[in-house]
């Protein structure tokens, strides 16, 4: 829109296609949120007027970043297996960390992605979830 200022709401971190609301700041312009984000309610609740309905425009083939933990078995090739899918779905990785949980078998990853879009992003989770020994994938 015009000349206004509008940023993307670091602490949701909305991806195009997903459903999203609206916050006019002061200073900052509209700061866009995913329309269940726990923050932009408690601002709209505390005032209303300031909540405005957003769509998403056109965007470039940039894509949009995007943090994901898996939750898994640790075993051979798992992160093999994991990177093997992202590569395989089109996704680039831009961070990747492994956190292991002594004494329990099990390994967090946590993945910063470049994504095209909510979709993409969904169907990614799905196919990791189907992992042999991921119990969970989900975006942080």
């Amino acid at each position: 829109m015009g000349n206004l200022l509008v940023q993307i709401a670091r602490c949701c971190q909305p991806l195009p296609g997903e459903p999203i609301a609206g916050y006019l700041t002061r200073g900052r312009g509209v700061s866009v949120h995913r329309d269940d984000c726990p923050i932009f309610q408690r601002l709209a609740a505390a005032q209303p007027a300031r909540a405005l309905p957003v769509e998403w425009g056109l965007r470039g083939n940039g894509g949009s970043e995007a943090d994901v933990l898996v939750d898994a078995i640790d075993r051979k090739w798992l992160l093999k297996d994991v990177t093997n899918l992202i590569a395989q779905e089109d996704t680039h990785v831009l961070d990747i960390r492994s956190e292991a949980t002594r004494g329990t078998g099990r390994v967090r990853l946590r993945l910063r992605l470049r994504v095209a879009d909510f979709g993409h992003l969904s169907r990614l989770l799905g196919k990791l979830d189907a992992l042999p020994g991921v119990e969970r994938a989900r975006r942080a």
